[in-house]
Formats: C-alpha cells, structure tokens, sequence
C-alpha cells in the first residue's frame, strides 16, 4: 500500500528496514541487516532497526523487507521529450529536428512525465534533461518542470541552442534557460534546476556557442554541452581561446565521440563527461571520469556488457553508475548525493535483490556485475518523500500518464506525416 502522510509540506520522520544498505560513494560499504532513519529530505542515520526503533519508538517504519537499499541513479544527458519517438525509427539528426519542431506543449508534458516514470522503475530519481521544441520554445520548459513534480523526481533541465538555428532561434532558446532559471530562483524549488544549453555539430561550432553559453549562464547557471559531433576520438582539437571561469561545472554530454584534447581541458576545468549506452567502451576505458547518460533511449542504466570481462570493468561500470554522475549532480542540488550517509540527501532506492552467495563489500561489484541492476525496484525515495512503494508509484497515476502519452504520441506521428 502507498506510505501513508504523503503530502505538500509534510516532513517525513521515518525508519526504513530491515534492509541490506549499500552506501555508495567513492569506496563503497555494504551494511548487513541494517536501517536508515530519514528526517526530512535528509538521512539521519544508519543502524540497526531494533536500535533505531527504540530511540524513536513513533516513528513509522517503511517496510524493506530484507531488500537492497542503495543510492538513486543519476541520468546525466537525456532528451526526455524524444520518449514519444519510439517506434518511429528515428536516427538522422534532421529526423530529430523535425520530430522536436512538432511537439506542443501538451506533448512534452506527458512525453516527459511518461519518461520520468520510466526512470523511477528502474531506479532513477535525478535527471539532466536538454530539451528542444522549436514550435512552443516559449512554454516548454514550464511544462518539463510541471511533469518533474507530477512523478516528484530531480531534474535539470535547459532549452538547448542548435548550431543549425538561426541567431534569432539560438538567442530565444537562451532568453528561455534564463526566464526559467529566474522563475525557478522565485519559486525556491530545490528538486528541479535551470541550466543553458548548447547543441554543437562541428568544432567550429564549439568554440562559437560554448562561448556564448558561458557568458548568458554568468555565476549563477551550468552549461549543458550536447556534442552531436561526426568525429572519431582521434581528432586533434585546441581551444583557440581560453574560456571564461565557471561557476559550476560544465556537463559535456557525448564524450565518448569527443577529441582528445577538449576532454582533456574539460577535465582541467573540473567539468563534467557524460558518454551514452552500452557501446561506450572506448570513452570508459580513456576516460575513467566518465558518467551515464540516456541520450534519447531508455531512462534506465545499461547493463554490464559481459564479453568485456570483469576486472577493471566492473569498476569502471561502478564509478560510471554511483559516482561520476553523482560528482555532477550534487554541484547542482547539494552535497552528499549519491550516497548514504548521515546529512545526505535522501534519494533511496529499494531494490528486490536476495542473492544466495555472500554479498558483502568484497563480493559486491561482482554482484553489481552478474546480477543486482538486473534486480526490480519496489521502492524509490525523493528528498525525504516516497514516490513508488512495493512496485507502484504513489506520486502519480500511472496509467493516465500513460494514457495521455499515447494520445499524444499519435497526434505527433500524424503532424510528421
């Protein structure tokens, strides 16, 4: 049944166990038959459930069941309106134009609602969302955030400015990351953020609209940068300028089709790579930094690929799930996401995993490796308030969502004829 007192302005005080906790974070501990107390949108502490229960014998216990408890995913690059293309075969870049240029208002409410909740089935609860809607640039983003606290998740998003837009387009599309990013400032709203956004197709086109964007997101915005580059990483690049200090950390998105030398003063300046699916190999294994990224497909975390073995794999596919994106992520919405520990946030999941061999910190990557992201998650945690509880989101109504995407979906196929 859905945790009960879910509501505007309720501040959660609860115990959650009996369970298996999985902390995350750069070195991460598994904790055997253990609980988490949350206050608020933060964990309190982690300690055995009868321990826990005595000091705070009024608190509610959300039942886990001897469930894995562990960090939510963090999703670094995604086009959550595309998640009305599917079926549609879509692979040109002017396919994807045409496609966003017919999206209304209405269509990227659901189409990203219907995403979001995708995510949450598979364990994400923060998103970083660059959006494009050429006919409605003016509302979309307002109708990314109404769906973000319909399913009640994280979500950064912008209104990108393409290489292919006229000047016109590219300074809309900024006056709409800037408008939003102020009305979100007015709102207080600490789940969903504003960011400025570039889409690049050359180079050239790099230097030109990341310059740009640095200097329309100021001290106050990070940059998304989608790199919808034709290159092979052997492509030789060098900065024709230095580029101006951020205040936050800029998200390149694609990484794993980027030169060489732009990842590598990427990293000089303490940005964010994030590189997208499962054949992304090449970018794991040059660039240990790298973070998950959905680009247009699936809002879940891709398997381990197994021909590739385990060794230093499994924990590449670790730092790439649980700490990379979480390095980004909580730049943006505050220290300590992506792990669980006392002052963190709590963004939990509860994941149905019972495995019959050991699984403990010495065993764990190799659980993470053979079996556990296979695992379905029954519960998921936003900041404090619960948002799917034994399989089923209780933030949303899940079946309208997916009824009106559907509805959606057919009148866009229609416009593209």
């Amino acid at each position: 049944m859905p945790f009960p007192g879910i509501g505007a302005g309720w501040e959660p005080e609860m115990i959650i166990g009996p369970c298996t906790v999985v902390t995350g974070g750069a070195k991460p501990d598994v904790i055997e038959d253990s609980g988490v107390r949350v206050v608020g949108a933060h964990v309190a502490a982690i300690a055995p459930v009868p321990v826990l229960a005595h000091a705070y014998p009024d608190e509610t216990l959300w039942p886990a069941r001897g469930r894995v408890l562990m960090p939510g995913f963090i999703n670094t690059h995604s086009h959550l309106a595309r998640h009305l293309a599917r079926g549609l075969g879509l692979k040109r870049q002017a396919e994807w134009r045409r496609y966003d240029r017919a999206l209304s208002p209405e269509d990227v409410l659901w189409s990203v609602a219907a995403a979001l909740i995708e995510g949450v089935r598979h364990g994400v609860t923060t998103v970083c969302d660059f959006h494009r809607s050429g006919a409605c640039t003016d509302l979309s983003l307002s109708e990314v955030v109404n769906a973000a606290e319909k399913v009640g998740v994280r979500v950064a998003t912008c209104y990108g400015a393409a290489e292919s837009d006229s000047e016109i387009e590219r300074r809309s599309a900024f006056e709409e990351c800037l408008g939003f990013a102020a009305e979100l400032h007015r709102r207080r709203d600490g789940r969903v953020r504003g960011m400025v956004g570039v889409q690049a197709t050359s180079l050239a086109g790099v230097e030109t609209l990341y310059a740009d964007a640095l200097e329309v997101a100021g001290d106050r915005l990070g940059v998304h940068v989608d790199l919808a580059l034709d290159l092979t990483p052997a492509e030789r690049w060098r900065a024709r300028a230095p580029w101006r200090e951020a205040a936050l950390p800029t998200l390149w998105a694609h990484a794993e089709a980027a030169p060489r030398g732009l990842l590598g003063e990427a990293r000089e300046r303490g940005d964010a790579l994030s590189a997208v699916g499962a054949g992304t190999l090449a970018a794991l294994i040059r660039e240990a930094e790298v973070a998950w990224g959905s680009d247009a497909g699936a809002n879940a975390p891709p398997l381990p690929d197994a021909t590739l073995g385990w060794g230093a794999s499994a924990e590449s596919h670790y730092q790439r799930l649980f700490v990379n994106g979480a390095r980004w992520a909580e730049r943006q919405f505050g220290e300590g996401l992506g792990v669980i520990a006392p002052g963190a946030p709590a963004d939990l999941l509860l994941v149905d995993y019972r495995p019959a061999t050991e699984f403990s910190q010495r065993t764990f990557l190799d659980h993470l490796w053979s079996g556990m992201l296979r695992a379905p998650v029954a519960g998921a945690m936003v900041a404090g308030d619960v948002v799917m509880d034994n399989g089923q989101l209780v933030s949303v109504d899940e079946r309208e969502v997916a009824a009106r995407a559907k509805e959606c979906a057919k009148r866009v196929w229609d416009r593209l004829g």
